[in-house]
């Protein structure tokens, strides 16, 4: 099953509301853009509940990049094991979806074979080479 690890959305300067679909294993690994710019937690938005977003004040009419994305922290893993302790099975569970929200985020943006065609969330120009 493809998982798509963001979600965009318009903005219509009333709606403040934004759910998404996406698994993530921290707060901090939720991010937030209005038109590219990234916002901040607490000061542009919170967490209404675990799967959406709400912008403290709504993004106005024609916005049509909102977008709300998972980005994994992936600098320490969530847990590290030491001679002769226990493994819980929570650590080993958290490790291991670190380490697939990361493969997932990554083939968000590079060539699929399928359908010869590169994900980006940039803009591309013709001539660019």
């Amino acid at each position: 099953m493809a998982v798509n690890p963001e979600q965009y959305y318009t903005g219509d300067g009333s709606r403040t509301l934004f759910p998404f679909s996406f698994q993530y294993l921290e707060e901090s690994d939720v991010k937030v853009s209005v038109d590219g710019v990234l916002k901040t937690q607490t000061t542009d938005y919170t967490f209404a509940n675990a799967t959406t977003i709400q912008f403290n004040t709504a993004p106005p009419t024609g916005v049509n990049n909102v977008r709300i994305f998972r980005y994994t922290n992936v600098d320490d893993l969530k847990a590290t094991f030491a001679s002769g302790s226990s493994i819980r099975a929570q650590d080993l569970n958290n490790n291991f979806l670190q380490n697939n929200f990361a493969v997932q985020e990554i083939r968000n943006y590079s060539w699929d074979n399928e359908i010869d065609t590169i994900h980006s969330d940039e803009t591309w120009d013709s001539s660019d080479t």
